[in-house]
């Protein structure tokens, strides 16, 4: 049997779709691939992010709390059987310690998996200020998983700086493309000379370069594209007032909304200083949306080098911005199909012991 542990689905992030119930990204996989398992739901306490850069602040802990303590329930009835393996969503899910404290205690020999995204040691993560009593507990948590998935092998090489491990593996972002354009309109709109950002609106996103970007660019080009900032949350970015009249805001968008501004664009720009391969990135590729992204991170790991721009070099990316914004958009599928297969990598790990499959493709 295999226990899933998914993150809290929020409308405005990406676990709306990896972690809805029945269909999203990682139960459709398990249900292809005829696996037993059940979903370890946890306690919905918001439905919003109020306070926090990724999930909720509280939210966070009452969900991951509750999902703990559902599961050591079926531990004390007997439902949990011995060897059955647990996956996470997320690698920080505290109270997985009171797991493995039972575990050990009645001998049930289960078996530990889950995706990382960050870890303090990154000095770029917001976590790295937390990271005097943080550092401790993640190393902790590594030497309780059998295995744990990356997307990356920068990320990799930051576990090892972590000392968490050793079972780390490259295996993907868990995604699903063709689920991603059943979303789409049934006619595709045509592209504009546009540049979407859809990154959060945090620091470690790095907006304030975005907005330099586009400043510098309709300063020195007689031609600059259009700009646009999209998001899901309700709450509006803060845009200088000298900047808005060239840059278009559109907030508390659905799905099927934002992808359709994806669709239409015909450049996604990324500045960000904590990142790597995103969910984000792989929704703007299967809109044949091309990126344009900093030399930095796993970017050069799973993007082509005529779409990487110095990073914090405001002239290098405009470049690239003005090098792509007038060619014909090209179907970019093998940059992202390869993902779609992640999540089966991480099944065959945890069932099979198979390790050897590749993420990047020979570009």
């Amino acid at each position: 049997m295999l226990w899933y542990f998914p993150l809290e689905p929020y409308k405005e992030r990406y676990t709306m779709q990896l972690s809805r119930k029945d269909d999203g990204w990682i139960e459709s996989v398990l249900k292809k691939r005829d696996i037993a398992y059940t979903r370890v739901e946890g306690k919905r306490f918001t439905d919003e992010i109020k306070q926090g850069s990724v999930l909720d602040a509280h939210g966070r802990g009452i969900w991951s709390l509750t999902q703990v303590a559902y599961f050591l329930e079926a531990m004390h009835n007997g439902i949990v059987r011995r060897g059955d393996i647990l996956y996470f969503d997320d690698f920080w899910t505290p109270g997985i310690e009171a797991i493995k404290y039972a575990d050990e205690l009645t001998d049930l020999n289960l078996k530990y998996f889950s995706m990382l995204h960050a870890q303090s040691v990154d000095i770029f993560d917001f976590t790295y200020s937390m990271r005097s009593w943080m550092r401790p507990l993640e190393v902790g948590y590594g030497k309780i998983f059998n295995g744990i998935f990356v997307t990356s092998t920068e990320l990799q090489d930051l576990c090892k700086m972590n000392n968490i491990g050793p079972k780390v593996y490259l295996t993907g972002l868990p995604y699903q493309s063709l689920e991603v354009k059943t979303h789409f309109p049934e006619v595709l709109p045509k592209k504009k000379r546009q540049v979407i950002f859809t990154s959060r609106w945090d620091t470690e996103k790095d907006p304030k370069f975005f907005l330099n970007v586009v400043s510098y660019m309709n300063q020195m080009y007689q031609d600059p594209p259009k700009f646009l900032v999209t998001t899901s949350s309700s709450k509006e970015p803060s845009i200088p007032s000298y900047l808005k009249d060239y840059i278009e805001v559109k907030t508390n968008l659905t799905k099927e909304e934002y992808y359709f501004n994806l669709l239409e664009s015909k450049i996604q720009f990324n500045c960000a200083d904590q990142d790597w391969v995103s969910w984000t990135l792989l929704e703007a590729l299967t809109c044949d949306c091309r990126p344009v992204y900093p030399y930095f991170r796993s970017f050069p790991e799973c993007l082509p080098q005529e779409f990487l721009y110095v990073k914090k070099d405001v002239r290098s990316a405009a470049k690239m911005i003005m090098r792509h914004i007038d060619e014909i958009p090209r179907k970019w599928d093998y940059l992202y199909t390869s993902f779609d297969q992640s999540f089966e990598r991480c099944l065959d790990i945890m069932f099979t012991g198979k390790t050897e499959n590749p993420l990047y493709k020979k570009k």
